[in-house]
């Protein structure tokens, strides 16, 4: 019998390591009925492309199609596809940024009216965005207005003559409330052509584990040497920012920006390396270690895993990378267990007015 189950198609937008590929990988373990296929995705950094085409490829084995600088792609020479996903460049609105907004002067604070120009020539059923909690303040209010007016225009309400109609839900969404220990906050935004029911939500169900950043570290001996840092480097770190003692009773994370001892067992937000604002601090008794987080520690924190020998299901390569590059593709990217979480609630939801994608 031939198998009649929909086929989603999706296209990947700012795809970086590819999250959102990762999180529909996981959804189809969770729920092998569930048929999807992404038809292509848009990604200028050569280190990301580099690690999306190891990582993600189509059904036939071959590399998804890159269509490259989003600012210069035809619509209509995109195949037609059913979800847009993606996270627009965060840097115009975060706090580690210049905050310019829309006034951003390498032109990334506008990056998501090419996202709604696109969108606009395509009519995708579905729309999942991402960025910044910054991205949510006072500040930035006239460009979320923008992508609400434009939304609403294009037909992602029910009714185009109720201007009091939401074309965009959003929510502000941790990964330390979907059992990963890092306090990462992030604004995710999600729309349906053809608008959504007045209690749609884009909050999961919590999932709390009590696994603390400790538990998400390397094992003994495969952090790399050049990791740590020298005795008269912590001596500095100590002098520098009015730390008294290093000595933990388990592994914790120090807040370099903010200049504290994590003391509830969190890792800080994984960020790109030149914000340098994270440091793990080891349990010893006899003497003070602290040193650079590994790059598998900041993706197993970003929900993969990717440390080879010790007994764990390897789910993404890092190729011949360097520690820097890895870095800012983990700072950058997606939590992809909490992606998975989100796309889940988002499908259930769905399947009372939609489709049943999952089953």
């Amino acid at each position: 019998m031939k198998n009649t189950k929909k086929t989603l198609k999706i296209f990947e937008g700012f795809a970086g390591y590819g999250g959102g590929s990762f999180a529909l990988k996981r959804l189809k373990e969770k729920y092998p009925n569930f048929q999807y296929k992404v038809v292509g995705y848009s990604e200028i950094d050569k280190y990301a492309c580099e690690l999306y085409d190891l990582n993600h490829k189509s059904q036939n084995g071959r590399k998804i199609k890159n269509y490259g600088d989003i600012t210069k792609i035809n619509p209509k020479n995109l195949p037609d596809f059913d979800f847009f996903m993606g996270g627009f460049p965060c840097q115009p609105f975060s706090t580690a940024g210049m905050q310019k907004g829309e006034d951003d002067p390498y032109g990334r604070g506008t990056l998501f009216q090419h996202i709604m120009r696109i969108c606009n020539e395509k009519k995708p059923k579905y729309i999942l965005l991402e960025n910044v909690k910054g991205f949510f303040s006072k500040k930035f209010e006239s460009t979320r207005l923008v992508m609400e007016t434009l939304l609403h225009n294009m037909g992602y309400v029910k009714d185009k003559e109720n201007h009091d109609e939401k074309a965009l839900f959003a929510e502000i969404l941790n990964s330390k409330d979907y059992g990963i220990p890092q306090n990462r906050e992030r604004i995710w935004m999600f729309s349906r052509y053809g608008g959504l029911p007045e209690d749609f939500s884009m909050i999961p169900p919590k999932k709390k584990n009590n696994l603390l950043m400790a538990d998400f570290l390397d094992p003994d001996g495969y952090v790399p040497k050049e990791m740590y840092l020298s005795d008269k480097q912590i001596k500095h770190l100590k002098e520098k920012h009015n730390i008294n003692s290093f000595f933990v009773d388990k592994p914790l994370c120090f807040d370099v920006y903010n200049k504290k001892i994590k003391k509830d067992g969190y890792s800080i937000t994984i960020t790109m390396p030149e914000h340098n604002a994270l440091r793990v601090i080891e349990a010893n008794k006899d003497k003070e270690i602290v040193r650079k987080m590994s790059v598998t520690e900041q993706f197993r924190l970003m929900g993969l895993e990717g440390l080879e020998g010790v007994n764990r299901k390897i789910d993404i390569k890092f190729g011949n990378q360097s520690y820097t590059q890895l870095s800012k593709r983990a700072g950058n990217g997606w939590d992809v267990n909490l992606v998975t979480n989100l796309l889940e609630n988002i499908f259930k939801q769905l399947s009372e007015i939609d489709y049943d994608w999952l089953n």
